[in-house]
């Protein structure tokens, strides 16, 4: 994850080669080192996602994108400025709430050694905060910008570490670090670089959105409709470059995204499309890259090059995403020669599709019992409590627990050489559809009437990946899960002397639904034994935090075949094996 470095009180600024700086991606594109603090700006490529202003009272730095001020299409801004503008005004907390856009921005004031970091309202930009004793200590988009201090202990958080293997991924404000935690959304922090002391507030919350109950459905289909197409409009106006990529699969996000950029994009669209050769996603895209006429190439996954790069992937991500899920990794180098720039689907399925709503019969269960459902023991961490998500339902705890702690990890893991767009997360597109009765939204019901009505030629005919047939204006939506037969097969052969073959014989009788087969691969024979030799060596870091007995009796577990013991918790393991391994790598060095 490309971004900001920065170091508070003169004992602990560094030098520019120091690997706390030196091993955050990206080009340096901004530095600056005062008598009490320093910060270092790094980006993909120049001119991609940042922007800085310096005078002799302030420095501005920002790092991400700011669209738009609320409710304007104003695009013409020097943003640096108009923040530096606000702060010496006393209007930063009210210019943040009208703020549209995904970013973090520091200002930093040299008359009064105060230091302001602010993040956008749904914290999709990371930033993470070093403490210790109530002191602030350092800040970076990076954990490593912090980790790999030479004066930090990299003390870890037993629960934390659990967290990360139960559920899959971190929670709330966890890091795998005591001391370290990630900044929450729409928060303002103020820091007295002389004393490292800081207060924090909150400038948005979802309650903030104003319900909207007497719209009808068929104006909501309209305005959804509006709505969108501004905020791809605002997207693609602060592209520096020539081309933009897309990755195009059989979903609707990518699609949408696509028949949007062919509208309002005046450069060239590249589409990439990675998988098992054959699956469903493949078969789509060409379709849908076909009728878009647009070039579209393939990239494939399969069991002999799925892992490859995985090792340095856990590292730009810090241990933060399952290695599992590294899939969109490898595209970066496919699309990074022609543009530093990738419009992504993330959470379209979940603002406009409505994904993460309960069925109707769980509707009435409290937040907390709605985040027990999900996150088991480790509920208390997912700081469902906060304020933030008060009086709003559940999607937004879900949003940035799983969207944010999870799914948007893997925008930070190609984030070296690729700044993602993300606008299906537009502030006045979200309000919207937050201000909409819930059912408008269930089972992608708006959704589906929004892109048939006015995007026809990309869905009433191409089917959907998970349906298998064109989507339809029905309210209710049965996606293909792929049970029966598979299920009752895939129970019976796992764990047994014929698992391998069965599966391969499997593999060739059916359909590739899915784009990649991950419990097959890691369940072949090389494999299976780097999985051993990794995770039980006699120096196994996970093996030290968590107990020997612990580490073997999942692995041994998963590999009899047994259900409970799913293919992440396997990769969550492999995960902080490998970040702990590097991690320490260095910090013999320092």
């Amino acid at each position: 994850m490309t971004g900001i470095i920065g170091y508070v009180g003169a004992s602990h600024c560094v030098k520019q080669d120091a690997p706390c700086v030196s091993e955050v991606s990206g080009i340096v594109v901004n530095s600056w080192h005062e008598a009490t603090c320093q910060l270092t700006l790094k980006a993909p490529q120049n001119n991609v996602g940042y922007e800085f202003f310096a005078d002799d009272r302030l420095t501005v730095d920002i790092y991400g994108d700011i669209f738009s001020l609320k409710g304007t299409l104003s695009q013409d801004s020097s943003w640096a400025a108009l923040i530096a503008e606000a702060y010496l005004a006393g209007n930063l907390t009210d210019l943040a709430k009208k703020l549209n856009g995904y970013f973090v921005f520091v200002v930093f004031d040299k008359l009064t050694s105060q230091l302001v970091i602010v993040n956008d309202r749904y914290g999709l930009k990371p930033m993470y905060i070093w403490r210790e004793d109530d002191k602030v200590l350092g800040f970076s988009s990076e954990i490593k910008g912090l980790a790999l201090h030479a004066k930090c202990d990299q003390k870890l958080d037993d629960s934390a570490l659990n967290t990360f293997i139960d559920v899959g991924h971190f929670l709330g404000k966890q890091t795998l670090f005591a001391d370290i935690t990630r900044m929450p959304p729409a928060s303002m922090l103020c820091i007295d670089t002389l004393t490292q002391s800081c207060e924090q507030s909150r400038y948005w919350q979802w309650s903030s959105i104003v319900k909207h109950n007497e719209i009808t459905f068929d104006q909501a289909v309209d305005d959804l409709y509006g709505y969108f197409e501004q905020a791809m409009q605002r997207t693609f106006a602060t592209v520096t470059q020539k081309t933009i990529a897309i990755t195009l699969s059989g979903g609707l996000d990518s699609r949408i995204l696509l028949a949007a950029a062919k509208k309002h994009f005046n450069g060239e669209i590249l589409t990439y499309t990675f998988g098992e050769q054959g699956c469903d996603d493949a078969l789509l895209a060409v379709q849908v890259s076909e009728l878009a006429e647009v070039n579209n190439q393939f990239i494939p996954i399969n069991s002999e090059n799925w892992f490859e790069g995985r090792e340095q992937g856990v590292w730009l991500t810090d241990g933060l995403k399952n290695i599992l899920h590294m899939h969109g990794l490898s595209v970066v180098d496919e699309i990074s020669p022609s543009s530093n720039y990738l419009v992504n689907g993330y959470l379209g399925d979940v603002t406009l599709g409505g994904s993460y709503l309960f069925s109707a019969d769980k509707n009435a269960m409290s937040l907390e019992d709605k985040i027990a459902e999900r996150y088991g023991d480790h509920k208390q961490y997912a700081d469902f409590e906060s304020q933030y998500f008060a009086n709003a339902g559940s999607d937004p705890a879900f949003i940035y627990n799983r969207g944010v702690r999870h799914i948007g990890a893997g925008s930070d893991l190609l984030s070296h050489k690729l700044h993602n767009f993300k606008p299906f997360l537009d502030n006045d597109l979200v309000e919207f559809l937050y201000s909409l009765p819930d059912d408008f939204r269930r089972d992608g019901k708006l959704y589906h009437h929004m892109l048939l009505k006015f995007y026809p030629d990309y869905f009433a005919t191409i089917p959907w990946q998970q349906t298998g047939k064109p989507i339809s204006k029905q309210a209710s939506v049965k996606v293909r899960k792929g049970k029966s037969l598979k299920q009752l097969v895939v129970s019976a052969i796992k764990g047994s002397p014929i698992d391998a073959f069965a599966r391969k014989i499997y593999q060739k009788l059916s359909g590739k639904q899915n784009y990649v087969a991950y419990d097959t691969w890691l369940r072949l024979p090389d494999f299976k034994q780097y999985i051993y030799q990794t995770l039980l060596a006699e120096n196994s870091h996970v093996c030290q935090h968590l107990s020997h007995k612990r580490v073997k009796n999942v692995i041994e577990s998963y590999y009899k075949g047994d259900s409970k013991i799913k293919p992440e918790m396997l990769g969550s393991l492999l995960t902080l094996e490998l970040y702990l391994v590097q991690l320490n790598k260095f910090s013999e060095k320092l």
